[in-house]
């Protein structure tokens, strides 16, 4: 017998749950990336050489190569062997996971609370290749926070290739097949989806992709940038008032 619809939270990572702190800041994940150029196509950079706030991990690859001359089918048709490079390289280093990183203010308590009902299923949608953004939650001690089977979409799940400043659209995918998932672990239809992120980029997924956006002022973008990206999305300053978040999804 199918269960009563759930209402689907989901989080992006970096940025909206977590932050970069310090010398070491997200050192592991760019150290990752650095290994896939060179193992893969023997080049030695990094990702900071584009802009890739808000992208996906997959994207970033590719348009790093691209900046450094190759074409989007050299790098797609080799997008699997890199992320595969990452991810070992990532989970060889795991104990460093965390290091230069921080859970955001409100996010423990937020996700505590969200855990207790059992009429809401969380989950992550984010950019990073799926093991490695549950290694940043496992490391900084909130994995046990999401519903379990973890599940969720992410930047391993699907990549369209397109680097034109249109990643919004590979996210609003990455969102589409968590809720997917959580149709099939629920066992029965989604009641209302809520996407909460600090980017532009989430904000216009979250609209694409039939889920109420929500975007937090806890990154590198202001009120202004959101509001511009997406008129329809709620705007919080962060999430340290509970009852507001639970109140915008419609949980209080």
């Amino acid at each position: 017998m199918a269960t009563k619809p759930k209402t689907l939270i989901s989080f992006d990572v970096d940025g909206t749950l977590i932050h970069s702190v310090g010398p070491t800041a997200n050192k592991l994940h760019k150290e990752a990336f650095a290994a896939a150029f060179r193992q893969v196509f023997d080049i030695d950079t990094t990702i900071d050489v584009v802009p890739h706030h808000g992208s996906t991990d997959p994207l970033i690859l590719v348009k790093v190569l691209e900046f450094h001359g190759i074409s989007e089918e050299k790098a797609m048709a080799r997008l699997p062997e890199m992320q595969e490079a990452m991810i070992s390289h990532f989970l060889e280093h795991k104990d460093r996971a965390a290091a230069g990183l921080e859970v955001l203010p409100g996010v423990v308590e937020l996700l505590t609370a969200l855990q207790k009902r059992d009429d809401v299923a969380v989950c992550l949608v984010t950019g990073n290749l799926e093991p490695i953004g549950w290694m940043k939650m496992d490391k900084l001690g909130i994995k046990h926070l999401f519903t379990e089977p973890n599940f969720g979409g992410f930047g391993s799940d699907y990549c369209s290739g397109n680097t034109d400043g249109m990643g919004w659209r590979d996210r609003a995918e990455l969102l589409r097949i968590a809720a997917r998932r959580c149709a099939e672990q629920c066992g029965s239809d989604l009641g209302p989806r809520f996407h909460i992120g600090d980017a532009p980029m989430d904000v216009k997924a979250a609209a694409a992709a039939n889920s109420h956006p929500i975007g937090v002022i806890t990154g590198i973008y202001t009120y202004e940038q959101l509001k511009e990206a997406c008129p329809t999305a709620t705007l919080l300053k962060d999430m340290t008032d509970i009852n507001n978040v639970l109140k915008v999804c419609n949980l209080l």
